[in-house]
């Protein structure tokens, strides 16, 4: 931007208050025409936020028209309105905005109601408690994140967070009298963190917490109006006497104290800054400096004081003005006569712009002290709230910073504080009305003044800001997606869902879960689940489209992502809401969900898994579990009969329940191809159940219930009830071989060697006469059977070397012989030796044999 001549000194504006200045800075000539400001009741925001009114009626006023009822309205700093809503509730007693520029309205019964500053009710509206509404509230005091109120009977109440609000009565008793003022020390500035509440009463001030009420016993009383300045660390108090005193916080140190010359306290007290205070008589604005200093301005008209950080803000019907002491580097450049080296290098630049070769002689007069000139103007340009002297600051500034060496003097402050004032230059633009210094911006941070615009619907503006400072869009695009979806009602979904898509399509990090859960929270729910088509963050998804009835959706979508835990989510809101049929009918399509909805049925509803089982054609399932229960069944039935008679019959009945478990265990499993063999395998085992059941009603032996197969014929064999094992083997056809096995073993187990041998002679066995003769040898049967068991083997050579590892040499010598063995009579002849009679024999039989191969 450039300049169109000579910028002109602001120093004529300035007053001066001691060694210091201060001005008056006009922001707004107020847009408002129909407001009557010294009738109403006015809450401002810091930080230049919006203001709030309503008809004060502690004040007899002339009401125009037919409406009794008061009306709340909210302007921006610039006097444009925002919002407006009747007030047909209780008597407000407190008005005032919060930290996040919400509304807080106190009725005199203790009630809170919060608003936007779009005239929106909130939620979140509480009550001070019934004691507050007993009593009453008289008056109240809205900081930041909290209020303190004042009741009937002289009580202090407090809330120190609006979020959780939880009213707590503060340590005051024994008032006997209304206070003459109260102020509030904000946790922030309290060596506690707590609230601290100053009373003014009778000649004194008490300090109030949670816990104490400390009398401050001062000697100027009465005080009369009261103030705490910005950073909590100062006091100021205006006194009966007409005395305006200045101590530290805690009362602990007296810094000043001024004669006003008036017998009536002002309207109004306020700091100015942190150095200076404010007071306001009708048409007198008196600004008291750190030292006793002062200056005083004539009104026409009431003013509203409203403290910052850096000043006072002055709001009028008709104007708005900033009153502030003017900052050094500004005070530098321009105060007449100033030969700092700002100044002096703003004037070379001004000499420069005119051509003038002066120019270069004041460069090189501040030459050495070239980089704090730079500075100096930089830091005045960035003060100032003119934009063409920040345009000559900035120029003298580059002027300055192109002589300096590159580590002298940083090049991207300057870049900094030219991205900066264009940011504030915008911000103070009477269309968006807010009017920041510098220091305000600073304290506020930018990221805070983005949200801020956000709030107030200047998304362009706050778009604008995020993409100058680096930071992401996605909040800004998301409240505006929000505020359009409020604002057109009557937009079809679909019309309306391809404006917001369009708009937020391009940005990833986006969520349209909080776009659609706003739409959702006001009824348009078919542009809600249009929006969520395009999350693509699953967990914020499928909540969301389970609330809003999508329950099919939600399931896929939560499967899609391979989330269990989401997946879980959705079943169990399904389960809540939807007919178990519709459940099991949506569970059918999907293996993997019905997978997870099983195994958590397992462990809590087991009824619930087998219907989901059956209707879901899950019939092998099922059958597990019968299968199951009736293992479990004949477990139960063998401890009854081991525990004696008096539960045999509860034996039987539990054994009776196995088989027929069984039997729908089998017929569930037929149900399938895929598992025919289970259903075999479960229908034999329910006949061996049952033939089990007889065997033992037969024998009356009840040994039977829960032998495997091979175990029940052993079992029958072992007791020589030859009948029963033939029974079991034509049940359940048993081939030869493995019933030859199984009854050979059964025998030998028992040491029945008759019975084995005779077994053995029955007719030619299908397992050879090896596992007989090995299984005796193993198990010490007489060397009598094992003689004639392999007296059967038809092999002479086989026969003789089964009856020496049997020890019987003097037969398999024999057999031997017979057969013209010699290899085997040699064996033996060494196993013997020649000493003895045996060794003898074998070795002339040995000897014979060889004589008749010569």
């Amino acid at each position: 931007m450039g300049m169109t001549g000579r910028v002109t000194s602001p120093a004529g504006e300035w007053e001066a208050c001691g060694d210091r200045f201060y001005e008056r800075h006009e922001l707004y000539t107020m847009s408002w025409s129909d407001v009557r400001l010294d009738q109403m009741r006015v809450a401002c925001a810091r930080y230049a936020g919006p203001i709030a009114m309503v008809r004060d009626d502690r004040k007899l006023v002339v009401i125009q028209g037919a409406a009794t009822k008061p009306i709340v309205r909210v302007f921006t700093a610039a006097g444009q309105a925002l919002a407006a809503f009747m007030w047909d509730r209780g008597r407000i007693v407190g008005m005032g905005w919060s930290n996040q520029e919400d509304l807080l309205i106190v009725e005199d019964t203790g009630q809170v109601y919060l608003y936007s500053m779009h005239g929106q009710q909130l939620a979140g509206q509480f009550s001070l408690g019934s004691e507050a509404a007993k009593e009453g509230v008289l008056d109240c005091i809205i900081y930041g994140d909290g209020l303190v109120a004042l009741t009937g009977e002289f009580h202090l109440w407090v809330v120190s967070n609006l979020e959780e609000p939880r009213p707590q009565k503060l340590a005051l008793e024994g008032l006997a009298e209304r206070p003459h003022c109260m102020a509030v020390i904000e946790p922030r500035h309290t060596l506690s963190g707590c609230v601290e509440v100053l009373v003014a009463h009778g000649s004194t001030v008490t300090l109030v917490d949670a816990d104490a009420a400390n009398d401050q016993e001062l000697s100027h009383g009465p005080i009369r109006r009261i103030a705490v300045a910005p950073n909590g660390q100062f006091l100021a108090a205006f006194t009966g006497e007409g005395k305006l005193i200045v101590w530290t916080a805690d009362f602990g140190k007296f810094l000043s104290e001024f004669a006003t010359q008036s017998d009536s306290p002002p309207e109004r007290l306020a700091w100015c800054g942190t150095d200076s205070v404010a007071l306001f008589w009708e048409d007198i604005l008196l600004m008291v400096g750190p030292y006793g200093d002062w200056v005083k301005y004539s009104l026409d008209e009431s003013v509203e004081l409203v403290t910052e950080i850096d000043g006072v803000r002055l709001l009028s019907q008709n104007r708005h003005e900033l009153l502030r002491r003017v900052p050094d580097a500004l005070a530098d450049v321009f105060r007449i006569g100033s030969t700092a080296p700002g100044a002096l290098l703003y004037d070379a630049r001004e000499l420069f712009d005119q051509q003038n070769a002066k120019a270069d002689e004041g460069l090189r007069g501040i030459v050495q002290t070239l980089p704090e000139a730079v500075a100096t103007c930089v830091d005045a340009a960035q003060a100032e709230l003119e934009e063409p002297r920040q345009v000559a600051l900035m120029k003298a500034a580059v002027y300055g910073r192109a002589f300096c060496s590159a580590d002298a003097f940083p090049r991207d402050r300057i870049v900094a504080v030219c991205r900066q004032l264009r940011i504030l230059n915008a911000l103070r633009a009477p269309g968006v009305g807010l009017p920041l210094t510098a220091a305000q911006a600073e304290a506020l941070t930018l990221p805070v003044v983005v949200s801020r615009l956000t709030n107030a619907r200047k998304h362009w503006l706050a778009l604008q800001i995020s993409s100058l400072l680096g930071m992401g869009p996605e909040k800004v695009l998301v409240h505006w997606a929000c505020a359009k979806i409020s604002a057109a009602s009557d937009v079809p979904d679909e019309q309306l869902r391809d404006t917001v898509v369009a708009r937020l399509s391009g940005h990833p990090a986006v969520r349209f879960a909080t776009v659609a859960a706003h739409a959702q929270a006001i009824g348009r729910r078919g542009l809600a689940a249009l929006l969520l088509e395009y999350e693509s963050c699953a967990a914020e998804q499928v909540p969301l489209l389970l609330g809003l009835g999508r329950e099919e959706r939600a399931l896929g979508a939560a499967l899609d992502s391979g989330d269990a835990d989401l997946v879980y989510l959705a079943l169990f809101r399904m389960q809540r809401a939807l007919p178990l049929q519709q459940l099991l009918s949506m569970l059918a399509a999907r293996p993997q969900a019905r997978a997870l909805f099983a195994a958590y049925c397992a462990h809590t509803e087991p009824e619930l898994l087998e219907q989901v089982n059956m209707a879901t054609g899950a019939y092998e399932a099922v059958a597990a579990t019968r299968v199951h229960e009736a293992l479990e069944a004949a477990a139960g039935a063998g401890r009854m009969r081991a525990a004696g008679s008096a539960s045999a019959r509860g034996g039987e009945l539990a054994a009776a329940d196995a088989v027929r478990l069984l039997d729908k265990a089998s017929d569930l499993y037929f149900q399938t191809k895929e598992h025919s063999f289970q259903g075999k395998s479960t229908a034999e085992l329910a006949r061996l159940r049952r033939l089990q059941t007889d065997l033992e009603a037969e024998t009356g032996n009840a040994c039977f219930l829960g032998l495997s197969l091979a175990d029940t014929l052993r079992q029958c064999i072992s007791l020589g009830n030859h009948r029963a094992a033939g029974r079991v083997r034509t049940e359940f056809k048993i081939s030869d071989r493995r019933f030859w096995w199984i009854k050979m073993m059964a025998l030998v187990s028992a040491k029945d060697w008759e019975g084995l041998e005779a077994f053995a002679r029955e007719k030619k066995s299908p397992i050879g006469l090896d596992p007989f003769i090995a299984s005796a040898l193993q198990a010490g049967a007489p060397q009598a059977v094992l003689s004639r068991i392999i007296g059967r083997l038809p092999d002479g050579k086989h026969k003789a070397e089964e009856l020496a590892a049997a020890g019987l040499l003097q037969e398999a010598a024999e057999c031997a012989a017979r057969v013209r063995d010699g290899d085997m009579l040699t064996k033996l002849q060494d196993m013997i030796g020649t000493v003895s009679p045996l060794g003898g024999a074998v070795s002339q039989l040995k000897d014979r044999i060889q004589a008749g191969v010569r």
